[in-house]
């Protein structure tokens, strides 16, 4: 086992959960993050059953001061991180502009974009104190989307990849990567919300996806990229 120190995002499901449990055949500490403390149990039971540490965190990233509460707590008890995977995300319906609810605006705005952005100025500290640490979002990116429809998240995915490459680039003198990764579709709820009725055969699976996603943790040197799978 890697002596490496992760978090993880959106654990309790989908890729988060998928990342969680084939990090876990690796590295020696994970800490789990969702607002479903059920569904993070019984991921927690699939990652210590790898022999790797688990710390469930049942928290909700909007909610105010919670982020910047737990990376202190982390910080006191670790004092670094070596991989995070912020795999959060939301989006309930696709509409056109006109008709897109200003709440369920905010709320998206909120988990995809301003979460990320305390999660990359909080945790920086930790991700520093590292040897050698990367930092992912999972993301998407505007050139394989169709414009029409998506004004409630793409917009908002496509101002949190340039602020992810603006952290890559004024860390490049330190041990951090940070990069963006595109999955393309995949099998999750996520996917179910948007496009139901899709052929399940026609889009990836996320446990194939956390493959190649962990793979790139454990081996990247790049920094300030968007990776493609």
């Amino acid at each position: 086992m890697r002596n490496l120190n992760c978090l993880i995002t959106g654990a309790s499901s989908g890729i988060g959960a998928s990342i969680a449990q084939e990090l876990s055949k690796t590295v020696k500490h994970i800490y789990i993050l969702s607002r479903n403390a059920s569904k993070l149990e019984e991921i927690n039971d699939k990652i210590i059953s790898n022999g790797c540490e688990c710390t469930i965190v049942p928290i909700d990233l909007c909610k105010p001061n919670v982020i910047e509460n737990l990376s202190e707590e982390i910080f006191k008890k670790d004092r670094f991180l070596d991989i995070i995977v912020s795999s959060a995300g939301q989006i309930t319906k696709l509409s056109p502009v006109e008709s897109i609810d200003l709440n369920e605006f905010n709320d998206t705005i909120n988990l995809n974009y301003i979460s990320n952005f305390r999660i990359m100025k909080h945790f920086h500290p930790l991700l520093k104190n590292s040897k050698k640490s990367n930092f992912v979002i999972i993301s998407s990116i505007k050139t394989e989307m169709k414009s029409q429809y998506w004004g409630i998240y793409q917009p908002i995915m496509t101002a949190l990849n340039e602020l992810v490459l603006s952290f890559a680039n004024e860390n490049k003198g330190n041990s951090i990567n940070a990069n963006i990764i595109y999955p393309g579709a995949v099998n999750t709820k996520f996917r179910e919300n948007i496009m139901p009725g899709e052929n399940k055969k026609q889009i990836k699976d996320p446990v194939d996806v956390a493959s190649a996603i962990v793979k790139f943790l454990l081996s990247n040197e790049k920094s300030g990229e968007i990776i493609k799978l």
